[in-house]
């Protein structure tokens, strides 16, 4: 990867976002990519990543504008975004859609981009949260895991990853990669990725270690395979 490659991640004191940070930081100094974490809360990070002199950390809410401006002035080149959805009782139990918070955030992330000329931004969602038009017919394996179960069991959920990836979608002018995952786990870095349209040929299961995820994406920020893209990721059998 590109030294001058700077990436800001969104949703970094998460445990995706934490085992992302770690990755680059393992990476040789001649490749490494500068990093900036915008974060609720700094007290979140682990020490290792505090005490890291060559990553910028900024605290601020999602619709601070001004704070997200000046994360990404320093040069910034890509935004990765961890931020997702949590389960929420209350929603389960009302079938509410609402609310979207990260959603509603969304067209001010888009805006500090634009305002620092920042072009390239990744987005997750899940394998039900977006699929373009041409994606062929699911199998019943899948349509069950990706739209069935959402439904019925975090509505609010999958409404919320359902709109952050349709907003990022219609941003023509950015840069953008929708990466759908299923069940993340702890599993090996080194697992397999396979990533591509979820349809009747693909070959990924509803498992996807964390540690796979993050290479999966350092690696696409250098190869740009998936600009205006929306791959579902895991691992095989």
């Amino acid at each position: 990867m590109p030294s001058q490659e700077h990436i800001l991640v969104l949703g970094a004191t998460g445990v995706s976002g934490l085992i992302f940070v770690k990755q680059v930081q393992k990476l040789p100094e001649s490749s490494r990519p500068r990093l900036t974490l915008y974060v609720r809360s700094r007290a979140k990070l682990t020490e290792g990543i505090k005490l890291d002199s060559s990553i910028r950390t900024y605290e601020g809410a999602l619709d601070n504008e001004k704070a997200l401006s000046d994360a990404m002035s320093d040069g910034v080149t890509t935004v990765v975004s961890f931020l997702g959805a949590y389960p929420s009782l209350k929603s389960f139990l009302l079938r509410s859609k609402t609310p979207l918070p990260i959603t509603d955030a969304m067209p001010t992330i888009f805006s500090a981009m634009r305002s620092n000329n920042v072009k390239r931004i990744f987005v997750l969602s899940t394998p039900g949260g977006y699929r373009t038009k041409d994606e062929p017919p699911l199998t019943w394996y899948w349509y069950i895991f990706a739209y069935v179960m959402p439904k019925l069991f975090v509505p609010q959920g999958g409404a919320e990853m359902q709109n952050i990836a349709e907003v990022t979608a219609k941003q023509d002018d950015l840069d953008w990669t929708i990466y759908r995952v299923p069940h993340l786990n702890e599993d090996d870095e080194n697992r397999k990725v396979i990533a591509g349209p979820l349809d009747h040929e693909y070959k990924g299961t509803i498992e996807l270690s964390r540690g796979s995820l993050g290479k999966w994406i350092l690696k696409e920020i250098e190869e740009r395979q998936w600009i205006k893209g929306v791959a579902m990721v895991s691992n095989p059998s």
